[in-house]
């Protein structure tokens, strides 16, 4: 047997729940998607690189978190946050 590495494509068969059938088939009614296979590949891709872009994201902000200069700008963009919060909890009372 092959190994997935190897297999540049495979058929697979699943049953959708039906929230996510309804939600890929608006997809595909709105004209983003031709047909309901390119609306689940489509979708699986996004979430794939998605994935693959916050492992990367934190694997760097994760590296050099004792570092004294990484320390001082998070402690800068958290004083930032709160400061933000704030403000909004002041505008709306």
């Amino acid at each position: 047997m092959e190994s997935p590495d190897n297999v540049s494509s495979k058929q697979v068969g699943v049953r959708l729940p039906g929230h996510l059938y309804r939600w890929l088939k608006e997809k595909v009614d709105s004209g983003e998607y031709s047909n309901m296979a390119q609306s689940v590949i489509g979708e699986l891709t996004k979430a794939r690189t998605l994935e693959e872009v916050r492992r990367r994201e934190t694997s760097l902000y994760g590296a050099g978190e004792n570092e004294p200069l990484v320390r001082m700008v998070n402690e800068r963009i958290e004083g930032f946050r709160r400061e933000l919060l704030d403000e909004v909890k002041r505008r709306q009372a």
